[in-house]
């Protein structure tokens, strides 16, 4: 299987969601491959980290940029799963890598910078499922607002706003604003790895609901 982290938007957490996936099925005894398709290489530099540190399940991780379809089809015969994290904007990797996709699972923040892009977002991959029309996508609500007098305002509105774009269908799942996120991020480790239990469950609620 394959599935697409992706978004037109940067900084709204798609590597962070890549790796954490990534881990949490290997630990699931799944055989994962992670493909760093974003010239920023930051799941590369995460992966480097985790193997300094002789984490262990150990990740597979390539490179790949420009027209990714060819590898990541081929690299799908080989693992149960192979995670495509692609830049934040409309780029060569992420249409050649959707081509060929599975899925796609594309973060966004219940923020106005970051809805702007669905209408573009909604309008490419009418195009892709013209090519690939088994393809699934799913907008996953992350940075999710942790204070209570907000977070239900907050993901109502953002319902409220998906139901202009039929194509993408909101998870269930979300990842809220938690600092852990980052911090593991540096020692090239997941949050299902630390001891914080509600990102822990979030990410187990994430890949219970897609996989």
């Amino acid at each position: 299987m394959i599935i697409t982290i992706g978004s037109n938007k940067g900084g709204t957490g798609k590597t962070t969601t890549a790796t954490n996936i990534a881990v949490s099925l290997s630990l699931n005894k799944k055989e994962v491959c992670l493909v760093d398709a974003d010239f920023q290489r930051s799941a590369s530099r995460w992966n480097q980290d985790r193997n300094d540190a002789l984490i262990k399940p150990s990740i597979t991780l390539i490179e790949k940029h420009d027209n990714v379809s060819n590898t990541i089809e081929d690299l799908s015969k080989k693992f149960d799963y192979v995670i495509v994290d692609v830049a934040g904007r409309n780029s060569r990797e992420m249409i050649t890598s959707l081509s060929v996709s599975d899925i796609l699972i594309a973060p966004h923040q219940a923020s106005q910078l970051d809805l702007d892009t669905l209408e573009e977002l909604n309008s490419q991959l009418i195009k892709i499922k013209d090519l690939n029309p088994n393809l699934k996508s799913y907008i996953l609500h992350t940075m999710a607002n942790t204070n209570p007098t907000v977070k239900k305002n907050e993901r109502k509105e953002f319902e409220e706003y998906l139901l202009n774009f039929p194509n993408l269908n909101l998870l269930h799942a979300s990842c809220y604003y938690r600092k852990i996120y980052r911090d593991v991020m540096s020692f090239g480790k997941s949050v299902v790895e630390s001891s914080n239990l509600s990102a822990n469950q979030e990410i187990q609620n994430l890949v219970k609901e897609v996989f």
